[in-house]
């Protein structure tokens, strides 16, 4: 499906903290309209729809059904991406869905074929790959894969959502969330995968209640995860993440070291690479990601190329896979313990 002669028109499923990120982006861009909105709480649904001039309809199905949309912004739970995604892909409807790919590997690879058999757009939210800093560090890499990698997270999770005051009730549940292992070290994950492939091995080990949760004994979730990837081109990944709320500002950064090659990647609130290469030094900054992954993916929707999107169905398959192996290894940590 082509966008309407008068612009691109969105839909939003969900209407939470997620989808107001995207609504501040999507406000400030040319040819864009949100057309359609629903959530599980109308009441949340009709505030958006009052204040972007949209229709709030009653669920996913009529919103794809209704034919006031180009595009979709899926910002449910991950549990949640699987049905609309795929339906809004075999509907010819371009979709830009939040990460992780899933909360289960089933839903992933469904969502994954259908993304390939419907040669639809579909853009999923792992936003740094949109920087262009990271086709800096490949150029720099020139076609070598990392020898190690090291990131750091350290920060809150997404204050809109006042998780420590259990304002969200899905993700207070990791079963639902996979807490911060899927809703921060899953960017790290992503974006090493980005650099250096499938993982071949990972090994991870988690902590409760010494960071942001220690006054909250009775949360099931973690606050300190550590991860250690091995990928099949022979590179090293490690992704340490606390949910850190005295981290002020937030620390978000790679390190990327190969033959020659020593470079640092800042990637919030500055987007900005420096280092060495093969003897020469790298200087170089990015607008913010949030902005041009939407763009990137509008563009895509546009031109009607699945591949112009920064991250495909198909590369967040790759760290999904990742990430569940992390998870997995963490329940046979705490099952040993």
């Amino acid at each position: 499906m082509t966008p309407a002669e008068g612009g691109m028109r969105i839909g939003l499923i969900g209407a939470g903290v997620m989808a107001r990120r995207h609504l501040d982006v999507l406000r400030r861009l040319e040819g864009v309209s949100v057309a359609a909105v629903c959530d599980a709480d109308p009441a949340r649904a009709e505030a958006v729809a009052g204040e972007t001039g949209a229709r709030s309809l009653p669920d996913w199905e009529t919103v794809i059904g209704s034919e006031l949309v180009d595009a979709l912004f899926v910002c449910t739970p991950p549990g949640a991406h699987a049905a609309p995604a795929i339906a809004a892909m075999g509907a010819g409807l371009a979709v830009y869905l939040e990460k992780p790919l899933a909360r289960a590997l089933d839903d992933g690879d469904a969502i994954a074929a259908a993304w390939s058999s419907s040669g639809a757009v579909c853009a999923v939210g792992y936003q740094w790959r949109s920087l262009d800093l990271v086709d800096r560090v490949r150029a720099a890499l020139a076609g070598a894969p990392p020898g190690l990698m090291v990131a750091r997270s350290y920060g809150p999770t997404e204050p809109g959502r006042r998780d420590l005051e259990g304002g969200s009730e899905w993700f207070a549940d990791p079963a639902a969330s996979g807490g911060i292992l899927f809703e921060l070290a899953s960017h790290d994950i992503d974006l090493q995968v980005a650099l250096a492939g499938a993982a071949r091995r990972v090994q991870a080990a988690s902590a409760h209640g010494l960071l942001a949760l220690a006054r909250t004994p009775e949360s099931r979730l973690d606050d300190a995860v550590a991860v250690t990837v091995e990928f099949e081109s022979g590179a090293i990944g490690l992704v340490a993440v606390g949910w850190n709320d005295a981290a002020q500002p937030p620390l978000y950064t790679l390190d990327v070291q190969a033959q020659d090659v020593a470079l640092e990647l800042v990637l919030d609130p500055a987007f900005t690479l420096s280092g060495t290469a093969r003897g020469e030094r790298v200087e170089a900054r990015s607008p913010n990601p949030r902005v041009t992954s939407v763009e990137r993916f509008l563009a895509a929707a546009r031109a009607g190329d699945p591949a112009a999107v920064a991250c495909t169905p198909a590369d967040a398959l790759l760290t999904l896979r990742a990430v569940l192996a992390a998870e997995a290894a963490i329940k046979r940590c705490q099952a040993s313990a």
